[in-house]
């Protein structure tokens, strides 16, 4: 299996079917980090949801939660971070066992990404997934917790970023909120060219 044999898009919650969404919890609840009462309430209800497929079957799932503003509070206070507490979550990345080793948690984060606008949070104790959030943008906060898996860590994405091809290298923008424009942002230093 190559990269090519995979699609990743995104789609809306209320169009899975009960087996797709079946499926979904099944992969997430397979990395065993994630409360399923709460995933089984919070995945329908997702602002932007990502499955990749092989085929037809759905081998991975990313999501951006809806805001938790109680959860993400707890999260700020356990991981010593402030930051607001309506801010959204990105979460339930995960692939299927046997079709792991294939940049897909890469892709279906760049997806997701792609269709979010502002600042996001993750919380992780996997290190492929630690890996996949720095190079998508996200900063591992200092400290950490303990988790139901290991040691939980807050990662926090905060600047509007361009994602050019399947290299997923970020290209900062500049955000001009008065004119609703993005503008790439020079490097500090660095006079424009022309």
């Amino acid at each position: 299996m190559t990269i090519e044999d995979y699609d990743v898009e995104t789609c809306a919650p209320g169009d899975l079917s009960e087996a797709d969404l079946v499926t979904c919890f099944a992969i997430i609840r397979s990395g065993d980090a994630v409360n399923s009462a709460t995933m089984r309430s919070d995945l329908p209800r997702a602002s932007v949801l990502v499955l990749a497929r092989k085929g037809d079957r759905i081998v991975g799932v990313g999501a951006i939660k809806p805001v938790r503003l109680l959860y993400a509070s707890k999260i700020a206070t356990r991981s010593g971070v402030p930051f607001d507490s309506d801010t959204a979550e990105l979460g339930y990345v995960a692939v299927d066992t046997g079709h792991r080793g294939h940049q897909l948690s890469h892709r279906i984060v760049a997806k997701l990404l792609s269709k979010h606008q502002g600042p996001l949070f993750a919380t992780t104790s996997v290190d492929p997934m630690k890996r996949t959030l720095a190079k998508a943008g996200f900063v591992k906060q200092e400290h950490e917790w303990d988790g139901r898996t290991g040691k939980l860590s807050l990662w926090l994405r905060e600047e509007v970023r361009d994602w050019i091809g399947d290299d997923f290298e970020p290209q900062a923008f500049s955000v001009d909120k008065v004119n609703q424009v993005l503008t790439p942002a020079r490097p500090r230093g660095k006079a424009p060219q022309g």
